[in-house]
Order: C-alpha cells, then structure tokens, then sequence
C-alpha cells in the first residue's frame, strides 16, 4: 500500500456536492470527522441540490456537527428529490457558481457509476466543473445494489470510535430518515467494515478517483535517491 502526503503548509479546502441532505455524510462522513479531529480540515463548502426546507435545517446541523470546530457554508438547490436529469441547466450552473466562488483541494461527489439517477448526474457534471481539484466519489448503499460498479481505488481508514460516531451523528441529525428501512446502523458499519478488509483496516470509506496528479517535491542536495554517496 501506498500512503502520499500533500504537500500542504495548510489544513485542505473541501467542496462537498450532494445530490440530496445526506449523501455527504453517508458517503464521507467518516473522512470529515477524521479530517476535522485531526486539525487537517480547513474549510467546508457544501452544495446540496434536491432539498426542502426541512431537509435542509437537518442538513445544516449535521454539517456543522460532522465538520466542527469548522464551521462550514451550505449552499442548496431547492431542486425535486428525483428529477435533478430534467433541471440538467440548473443543476450545471449551480456547480459553476460554486467552482467560481471556492479553490478546493478536494471535492467529495457521488459517483457517475451510481444507479440513482440525481447521483450519477452530478458525478458525470462534476468533474468538468472542478478540474483543478482531486474528485473523490464517495459511494452510497441502496436497495438498487449498485456497489460493484463503482470500484473504488483510494480507501480512508477509519476506527470503530469513528465509525460509531459517524452513525450517531447521521441518526442525531436526520429524523426524517428513521422510517426508511435501510437506516440503520449495521448498513453503515458493514460497508465500512468491507472497505476496511479490502486496505488492511479495521474499517473505511472508499472513493473512486477519476483522475490524480502525481508530483515529488524537489529534495534539499545530497538527500535521497541520486544523492552523491558521502566523502
């Protein structure tokens, strides 16, 4: 396994695009409590695009909690749970706006290969939005079984603290959610616990990355591989 560094001065600016109020969090809840835990998180932007005014006051709160002590911006479509393909024109320029107003260093999205139509448009959408940025699709468990498509290649280990913290959040923070028969702790834990098998870690969360710009910083004279033997 290999492990890279960024070489950064500076915690990481992130964009998080989610088709609807949960799927960041779903997706890379457990990165953002990592990152943040770690002082490694510098700002949250988030784009929502299919919310109601009562998913987006669930959203808000789960995204300050799951980003805190940074307190992230949420910016929301206002566009119909399912029907984000026809609102192709808004969803486009809400993805524009945002790529304007932030320089990320990583953007979380859904995945292009997901079977939920508002996802895999914005995992299609995003990428020519934000070239300037590792894109990172995060992957979402549902009823339609489309796990296997996205096969992921990065992983982000994750403890058990952090994997039980990540679901009491998401439970805390979406009520609206609790009917549903797929929420539960277990949907969330056994993914993670898969991810974790496949990168050696207890648990995961894995992301497909469609494109990374691999670099090595410049070495002080006489360090590392080339350096002139000493004497």
């Amino acid at each position: 396994m290999l492990e890279l560094v960024p070489s950064l001065d500076r915690p990481l600016r992130l964009v998080l695009v989610g088709a609807h109020c949960d799927d960041v969090e779903i997706g890379a809840g457990g990165l953002l409590l990592d990152l943040a835990a770690r002082a490694a998180l510098g700002s949250a932007d988030a784009l929502v695009l299919a919310s109601t005014p009562k998913r987006e006051r669930e959203a808000r709160s789960s995204l300050a909690a799951f980003c805190a002590p940074v307190v992230p911006t949420a910016r929301f479509g206002g566009l119909p749970d399912g029907r984000l393909p026809g609102h192709w024109d808004a969803v486009k320029d809400l993805l524009q706006e945002t790529a304007a107003a932030t320089r990320p260093d990583v953007v979380l999205a859904p995945s292009p290969a997901d079977a939920h139509q508002d996802h895999r448009l914005l995992g299609e959408l995003v990428r020519t939005a934000f070239r300037d940025a590792v894109v990172l699709h995060y992957e979402i468990p549902k009823w339609d079984g489309d796990l296997g498509a996205t096969r992921p290649q990065v992983y982000w280990p994750l403890s058990p603290e952090l994997v039980e913290r990540k679901w009491a959040l998401l439970d805390e923070h979406y009520p609206s959610q609790r009917p549903h028969d797929w929420w539960r702790a277990d949907t969330f834990s056994g993914l993670a616990r898969l991810r974790g098998m496949e990168c050696r870690a207890a648990y995961a969360e894995a992301f497909a990355a469609p494109k990374i710009v691999l670099g090595v910083a410049a070495l002080e004279p006489g360090v590392g591989p080339g350096a002139a033997p000493p004497g």
